[in-house]
């Protein structure tokens, strides 16, 4: 594991540790947690960049359009499954 002096306005620095806080994690666990997720992310884009390159648009767009015609509305989530999902946020 590698370690790494990072300069921060003070300012992002105490709105992270607010956010380690409430969500009950270390300071150095959020900034590595939210660098992977902006590493993953990325490669996540480059990955479908890469297999969108040659794909035709045009049949991609009403192969979706064709499914979406297909797709049915459904309920939303209760505010029960909110809470649940939201934590100390909602």
């Amino acid at each position: 594991m590698s370690t790494l002096s990072l300069r921060i306005r003070d300012d992002l620095k105490r709105k992270a540790q607010a956010i380690a806080k409430r969500e009950k994690v270390s300071l150095n666990n959020y900034v590595n947690a939210t660098i992977a997720a902006a590493v993953a992310q990325d490669e996540t884009l480059t990955f479908f960049q890469d297999k969108l390159r040659d794909l035709d648009l045009e049949a991609l767009h009403r192969r979706t359009t064709d499914f979406m015609k297909k797709t049915k509305p459904g309920e939303g989530p209760s505010v029960e499954q909110l809470k649940n999902v939201m934590g100390d946020r909602f």
